[in-house]
């Protein structure tokens, strides 16, 4: 079957109809990011740090599958084992960037997968604490390796420098945040 004649003719007229459109479109990109007041030094980083944090996060879920803990359980165990095996809900909420709330549901599926038990305050009975258990021991154990060499293999390509300017940088934003 062959192509009717208009379609060889028009070809040339829709590619500059296209080209013109694409110029349009660019033109009116353009035109909104400066009225937005875009600062492209400040869009460049930002972008990078969503996308690095997308990457760690794939390769974290794919190291972690084989363990049975999850990212955000992963942290949590950490939190509580550098804490004595222990922390009140509220602080691990501080560390963790998380709402009470989120915790208080998180450490609820904790519990239910034997990781984690909450227990009452000795000083204070009105506070709740999260506190490790044997099983969430032996899940720190099991995925510690495999989220350590993650990070080694993410942060091959890097010098200990760089590597500690890039903590540095980050951990300004993170203190610009608290101070604000």
């Amino acid at each position: 079957m062959t192509e009717p004649a208009t379609t060889r003719t028009d070809a040339p007229a829709l590619a500059g109809a296209r080209a013109s459109a694409c110029e349009a479109a660019g033109a009116r990109f353009h035109e909104l990011m400066g009225a937005s007041g875009r600062d492209v030094d400040a869009s460049l980083p930002v972008i990078a740090l969503i996308r690095a944090e997308g990457r760690m996060a794939r390769a974290f879920e794919r190291a972690l599958a084989s363990t049975g803990v999850t990212e955000v359980q992963f942290n949590v165990l950490m939190e509580l084992a550098a804490n004595e095996g222990r922390l009140a809900l509220c602080a691990l909420a501080q560390r963790l960037l998380k709402s009470p709330a989120n915790v208080s549901a998180l450490v609820d599926r904790m519990e239910r997968d034997g990781y984690v038990r909450r227990v009452r305050g000795e000083r204070d009975r009105r506070t709740v604490l999260a506190e490790l258990t044997e099983d969430g021991w032996r899940a720190l154990g099991r995925s510690a390796p495999a989220v350590f060499e993650t990070e080694q293999q993410v942060l091959a390509g890097m010098s200990q420098s760089d590597r500690a300017r890039l903590a540095s940088l980050l951990d300004r934003i993170v203190r610009d945040d608290d101070n604000a």
